[in-house]
């Protein structure tokens, strides 16, 4: 988990730094979001479940989809 902590953060850095003039929403404030959608993920696999659908605001969007779903990040 705190690899996945870690990511997140080194993740909003790298966007801070490589679009700085651009308006973003990170994940400040709202860190304990990726324990808590991993756990329930994971608790949704081991119960059955093949799919799942989520909506969220904007922010911290990518990032979990990078951190937590593990989506591509390029």
């Amino acid at each position: 988990m705190f690899k996945r902590l870690n990511d997140s953060q080194m993740w909003g850095d790298f966007m801070a730094q490589k679009f700085n003039t651009t308006k973003r929403f990170g994940l400040e404030g709202v860190w304990s979001f990726i324990p808590g959608m991993k756990y329930a993920i994971d608790k949704l696999a081991e119960l059955g479940a093949e799919t799942f659908v989520f909506g969220m605001p904007h922010r911290g969007r990518m990032n979990t989809l990078a951190n937590v779903v593990r989506k591509p990040k390029i």
